[in-house]
């Protein structure tokens, strides 16, 4: 009786669906391997024959070959301030001068004492020089020579310690007065007039904005196309003035994190009114004109981000798009830039690539290609 009641039950139900007693009809789930079937969303790139120019800059930064912080070399007070920041100057030009009262009586001082032991010396020369010619002749015991060639030694040793104490003294009145060491603009200041400094006080900082150079950090994979001498175009940032730079120095080290290797680059003066360049600014150099004169056999090919590529050394395989699915090629690489290699078998120019290798993806996975 009961399994008669469950079956009828069951009809009942079956019925209630299929006919139209109700106004909402019941939807069949989807099934397990329908829901498989879901295209994955993926982005797509096609291998570039070429690589942008982009790729061939090096983003650096212009910095001053003479740059220094002038500091004072003697005690005294600030009795004047010559120049202010941004003040155009020229070597040897007087920037400050300390107080030299007390450096030109101890100079007064040193003179006399100088002229003192010069008039001393000189008695003593002429003592020496008699003594010796009446020891020779026997009118003078030896004992008498001795003691006047002791007193001549000593004159002697008394005039150059004079001569010391005065040069000292004179170099203390010429080290209070502070000069240009060469031609550039103050860029800062950190002393007035009436302020008392002592030997190592920073005053000034002084920049040569003409003689400037551009630092920059080179990918390794391009910095062996670079020569010293090699001429570089680059362009400032943001303006995008263009200048030329000479590589004067390339570093003899890789940065393990970065590798990069460092370039130095003595920027040209410019051939007419273009890009004033200043320490500190970014530019950007382009040695995509290195790479083409050189005639690199890497620079044609085949061209895929690494984040397209699943690889280990040279071998590898990347995703391709076909019909719609997710088709495994295995393939064989080269690294040419940080974040680009160059595939030399197992892909041709129109394939389409998944342009994420590390994807969760398997043969004949549905795709669905998006922007």
């Amino acid at each position: 009786m009961k399994t008669f009641m469950k079956a009828a039950a069951v009809a009942v139900a079956v019925v209630a669906t299929g006919c139209g007693g109700g106004d909402k009809a019941v939807v069949p789930r989807a099934s397990a391997a329908q829901v498989a079937q879901k295209p994955v969303g993926v982005r797509a790139v096609t291998p570039a024959t070429q690589l942008e120019s982009s790729v061939l800059k090096a983003t650096g930064s212009v910095r001053s070959k003479q740059s220094a912080t002038l500091s004072a070399q003697a005690s005294g007070t600030l009795t004047r301030v010559s120049v202010d920041v941004g003040d155009t100057v020229k070597r040897g030009q007087v920037l400050a001068q300390l107080d030299t009262s007390n450096a030109r009586i101890a100079v007064n001082q040193a003179r006399a004492s100088k002229a003192a032991a010069d008039a001393a010396l000189d008695g003593a020369t002429s003592e020496v020089e008699r003594t010796r010619v009446l020891a020779q002749s026997g009118s003078l015991p030896r004992a008498s020579l001795d003691k006047a060639e002791v007193g001549f030694r000593q004159a002697q040793a008394q005039a150059q310690q004079a001569a010391a104490a005065l040069d000292s003294a004179q170099a203390s009145v010429r080290d209070a007065t502070l000069t240009a060491p060469f031609d550039g603009v103050i860029t800062s200041k950190s002393r007035n007039a009436g302020d008392y400094v002592s030997p190592g006080t920073a005053i000034f900082g002084l920049v040569n904005t003409q003689a400037l150079e551009v630092r920059a950090p080179v990918p390794e994979s391009l910095v062996d196309r670079v020569s010293v001498g090699t001429v570089v175009k680059g362009t400032l940032n943001p303006s995008g003035a263009p200048f030329e730079a000479k590589v004067k120095s390339l570093g003899a080290t890789i940065d393990e994190q970065t590798r990069t290797v460092e370039v130095l680059a003595e920027v040209l003066p410019a051939k007419d009114a273009g890009a004033r360049l200043r320490a500190g600014a970014l530019v950007e150099l382009d040695f995509s004109s290195v790479a083409a004169s050189d005639n690199a056999p890497e620079q044609a090919g085949l061209f895929l981000p690494t984040q397209a590529v699943n690889a280990r050394g040279q071998q590898g395989f990347v995703w391709v798009v076909q019909d719609g699915k997710a088709q495994r090629r295995d393939v064989k690489v080269e690294r040419v830039l940080p974040g680009f290699v160059r595939v030399v078998q197992g892909l041709g120019s129109a394939d389409r690539v998944v342009a994420d290798a590390s994807l969760p993806l398997q043969d004949g996975t549905a795709l669905q290609v998006v922007q």
